[in-house]
């Protein structure tokens, strides 16, 4: 959900469409501006949430930071954004902290995973808060790391506060890069690749996107559930499968009509 019109309005908007879980930014998304947050406007969105039992709270990192940079303005920019970010979201309360693994750009794959887990390293290393970082999985577009579960693995085996790391997984971003969660057998066969990988203890809620691109397609392309490739039945299988139903489930499509999908998942989970 958007933070543009204040944290009390966020927090309120929240309630009354009946969420249970929240994401949000603390800084503009595609920018660097981060505004100051009052402890009062802090106080009530963490009121509100406690008292309405909205759990997890998730801020999601800027699109523009990329951990993985080669150039170096870029990277100490993402260094600079995961900290702060990290200590902004323990003012509102927040979980978890969720980024993108980033992408290698100019130079090679295990170069930006090495910098990408220098990077979670040095800040993880600086921090005292109890706040998770989430990486995410990756579509597998371009020269993004992350691109499927046992690259994810090599950065988590690389990052030293185990404790204070997890992965968020995107229904959409394994369905691009090849895990077929639209059916039965394809979810078990996702679930065997967790499992001889980063586990199931790592992963800490799903981010819940329908997919405009075919399985295996390397396009991340968010659809409303229903309206793409995994279908209702696909979410149905997730929603009420033994482990994947028992995590949060975020939605991270088009907000316009975000009401609708948040009515689907309810009626797909059952209740």
């Amino acid at each position: 959900m958007p933070i543009g019109k204040g944290l009390k309005h966020t927090a309120d908007e929240a309630v009354a469409l009946g969420l249970e879980a929240l994401q949000v930014f603390v800084r503009n998304p595609r920018g660097r501006g981060a505004r100051t947050f009052t402890e009062a406007e802090t106080d009530y969105f963490k009121d509100t949430i406690l008292t309405y039992n909205i759990d997890p709270v998730v801020v999601h990192i800027p699109y523009i930071c990329n951990p993985a940079a080669a150039k170096d303005d870029i990277y100490e920019f993402a260094r600079e954004v995961v900290g702060e970010d990290l200590e902004r979201c323990s003012l509102i309360g927040a979980d978890y902290l969720v980024l993108h693994p980033g992408s290698y750009t100019t130079s090679s794959r295990e170069q930006g995973i090495d910098r990408m887990a220098g990077l979670l390293n040095d800040v993880l290393d600086n921090y005292t808060g109890k706040v998770t970082v989430c990486l995410e999985t990756m579509a597998g577009q371009g020269t993004e790391i992350g691109r499927d579960f046992y690259e994810l693995n090599t950065i988590l085996q690389l990052i030293n506060n185990r404790d204070r790391i997890g992965v968020c997984l995107d229904t959409c971003h394994v369905f691009a890069a090849g895990y077929d969660v639209s059916t039965k057998e394809g979810i078990a066969r996702t679930l065997e690749e967790i499992d001889i990988t980063f586990g199931q203890d790592a992963i800490k809620f799903i981010h819940s996107n329908d997919s405009q691109k075919e399985l295996g397609s390397k396009r991340d392309r968010h659809a409303h559930i229903g309206d793409g490739f995994i279908g209702e039945e696909g979410f149905k299988r997730l929603l009420r499968h033994d482990f994947f139903g028992t995590l949060p489930f975020i939605l991270e499509t088009p907000f316009a009509e975000i009401d609708r999908d948040i009515v689907t998942l309810k009626s797909l989970r059952g209740g």
